[in-house]
Formats: C-alpha cells, sequence, structure tokens
C-alpha cells in the first residue's frame, strides 16, 4: 500500500509542477527563480541524505519528484527569462547556504533534514511575499495538488521513523499556505 501511495504522491506532485511549469511557460506566472532552484537542491540534498542515513521510504517519492520539478521550472524560468529576481532575494540565498553549511558540518540525516526544511522555507519568502501582495501572479492549481500530495506522503509516515514525516509535513503547511493566500475568495481582485 505504501508503494501505491507514494507513487501517487510523486505522481500528483509532478502533475502539478507540470502545471504550473505551463504557467510559467505561459507567463501566466513569475517564479522567483531562487526559490525555485534553491529548493530544488535543498530537497535533493534532504533525499540524499535520508537515503544514506536511513535508507529509501516510499513517502520521499514526492519529495524526489518535486526535486526534479523544481530544477525544471528553475531553469525554465531563466530559459524564457520569465522570472522574478529582486535584490534582496539574495539574502536568502545567504541565510539558506547557512543552512546547507550544518548540514555539511553534521552529516547527521537529523540534522540534514531540519536545517534543509529551514533553508526551504527560508527561500520559500520572495514566493509568499509576492503571493501575500499579487495572489495572481501565483495563481495555480499546484499549490492545491501539493496540498494533495503531502498528504498522501504523511499517510505513508504512519509507523515509520518521524524522520521521514519532517518534509511532507512541512510541505503541507507550505502548499497549503500558498493555495489560501492565491485562491483563498476576497484575497482575489474582483
Amino acid at each position: 500500500m505504501e508503494k501505491i501511495f507514494g507513487l501517487a504522491a510523486g505522481i500528483i506532485i509532478g502533475s502539478a509542477q507540470v502545471i504550473y511549469l505551463i504557467n510559467t511557460i505561459t507567463k501566466k506566472v513569475r517564479p522567483s527563480v531562487l526559490s525555485w532552484t534553491g529548493w530544488a537542491f535543498l530537497m535533493g540534498t534532504s533525499v540524499v541524505s535520508q537515503v544514506v542515513g536511513k535508507g529509501w521510504q516510499w513517502s520521499m517519492t514526492s519529495v524526489l519528484f518535486s526535486t526534479v520539478g523544481c530544477l525544471t521550472i528553475g531553469m525554465t524560468a531563466l530559459a524564457t527569462r520569465n522570472y522574478s529576481l529582486e535584490r534582496k532575494d539574495w539574502q536568502y540565498v545567504v541565510w539558506s547556504a547557512g543552512c546547507v553549511a550544518m548540514y555539511l558540518w553534521s552529516g547527521n540525516p537529523w540534522i540534514t533534514t531540519v536545517f534543509a526544511i529551514c533553508a526551504d522555507a527560508v527561500l520559500a519568502v520572495p514566493t509568499v511575499v509576492k503571493a501575500w501582495r499579487d495572489p495572481m501572479s501565483e495563481r495555480s492549481l499546484a499549490w492545491v495538488l501539493g496540498v494533495v500530495s503531502s498528504t498522501l506522503a504523511l499517510i505513508i509516515c504512519v509507523g515509520h521513523d518521524w524522520l521521514y514525516v519532517l518534509f511532507p509535513a512541512y510541505l503541507f503547511v507550505f502548499n497549503g499556505a500558498m493555495a489560501f493566500l492565491t485562491w483563498m475568495p476576497g484575497r482575489l481582485p474582483a
């Protein structure tokens, strides 16, 4: 059952990212290039750390698919020159690099995952601020599908090491917040 839920979660988040990728190509959204490429590297680091430290779990499928999707979105945004990049966004790269440094220093999968989540959240700031100020600039069904995918990943985590719960729980909260900010009635122009 875990394999089925894991694959379903991966397919759903993959679909969400294809939708966001199409929204990027058609210029319905302008992704923060630092957020998307940073997320790819941080989630990838977390997956590698967990696999090396504890082994593969099907709950990681959605995070693995997210890694590939985030990198694709970031690179596509650069290639199409449809991205958001403000000077102040670079501070988030510095902060997240500090989190990655903690991982490299420790080599511990728990520390790696916690600091990867912290760095991921820091890199999310430009995207969340943009969604807060201009909900339509980030409005995509991808955020809602991210919540569904994270929910499936969390279901798989029942009965497993808590380490595997951390990233899906964070992604559930983040995608939920983005879905709320961009789809909530009253937040959008009439």
